[in-house]
């Protein structure tokens, strides 16, 4: 049985940024809506606020580095498989969290959780400069991506607490994990190679 073969890209605007939206805001979604669980995971983890500081610390370096290697990667394999890859990594990871009890653990599959994070976003934002580079609708995109996400910072926090306070504090993971399976899903039955 052979693979289908995967058409170029033919999305319209909305259709596209409904495809990669959801990948820019679950990156920013997962430091956020955990804001609110902060005070209480010291406790729940049996650690130091100092550790669980580091999470936060940790997420966003490995975000911003993980960039960096992404980058000439999905040059190399294509933005496809980077980015379903970091999503399943992000999503495992996600779920794993939320059954973690282990502090060490539960830094360790942070840390996936950014490097999936990381792979997802590389892939989107290269997506978009191989489709719209040279098109008028590449500034549009990318002011679109951005102001999506500049609502996760506000939102997610409210989010995040409305959950924990609702069904606790592994909720929000397992959240963050159904999303991005979601998400998964959509990118693997309809993205394209650019």
């Amino acid at each position: 049985m052979s693979c289908p073969k995967i058409q170029p890209w033919t999305y319209s605007l909305p259709a596209a940024l409904l495809l990669m939206a959801p990948f820019d805001i679950l990156a920013s979604l997962a430091m956020d809506i955990y804001l609110p669980i902060v005070p209480v995971m010291p406790g729940a983890l049996g650690t130091s606020p100092a550790v669980i500081q580091l999470t936060l610390s940790l997420y966003m370096l490995v975000l911003g580095v993980g960039q960096m290697v992404f980058g000439p990667i999905s040059d190399i394999v294509g933005r496809r498989p980077v980015l379903l890859g970091g999503a399943a990594l992000f999503a495992a990871s996600s779920f794993l969290l939320a059954g973690s009890s282990s502090a060490p653990i539960f830094v360790v599959l942070r840390l996936l959780q950014a490097v999936g994070a990381s792979a997802t976003l590389v892939a989107t934002f290269a997506t978009v400069r191989d489709v719209y580079a040279g098109r008028p609708e590449s500034s549009t995109i990318y002011s679109l991506l951005g102001s999506i996400l500049s609502f996760v910072p506000a939102l997610g926090p409210i989010i995040g607490a409305l959950i924990a306070d609702r069904f606790g504090w592994r909720a929000i993971f397992l959240v963050i994990g159904l999303l991005s399976v979601a998400a998964l899903f959509n990118a693997g039955m309809r993205w394209q190679k650019p």
